[in-house]
């Protein structure tokens, strides 16, 4: 599942599924989970790497409301007539201001320090 911020920079970057595919053309359709509607997520700043199949871009959903949920497919291509590369869901979370928790290896263990948002990972 991915988070999606309302009126902020939305950059992802994960894996697909391999295409033979030569065209250089993504679409990401999403499906509203309420009223089951479908539309198109602009897309912008795509960068492809076909031999390690991922994708890196940053979206975005025009009418977007906090706690909605979306059904999402990304197409090489257009929706009709080309192959789907991922499959996934997207959440709609409000704007978030606070700085987001830096998880950090620390060796020899130390305690964390809850206001400065250290964790402890362990193996």
């Amino acid at each position: 599942m991915q988070s999606y911020y309302i009126s902020q920079s939305n950059s992802y970057t994960f894996r697909t599924e391999p295409t033979a595919s030569t065209l250089n053309e993504f679409t990401m359709s999403l499906t509203d989970m309420t009223t089951l509607q479908t539309f198109t997520a602009s897309m912008s700043g795509i960068t492809y790497e076909g031999y390690q199949s991922y994708i890196g871009f940053t979206a975005s959903i025009s009418g977007a409301i906090v706690a909605s949920e979306y059904r999402a497919v990304l197409y090489n291509g257009t929706p009709t007539g080309s192959v789907d590369i991922w499959r996934g869901s997207v959440q709609v979370y409000a704007s978030q201001s606070i700085d987001k928790s830096v998880y950090e290896n620390q060796i020899p263990p130390i305690t964390s320090h809850v206001s400065e948002n250290k964790y402890i990972i362990m193996n």
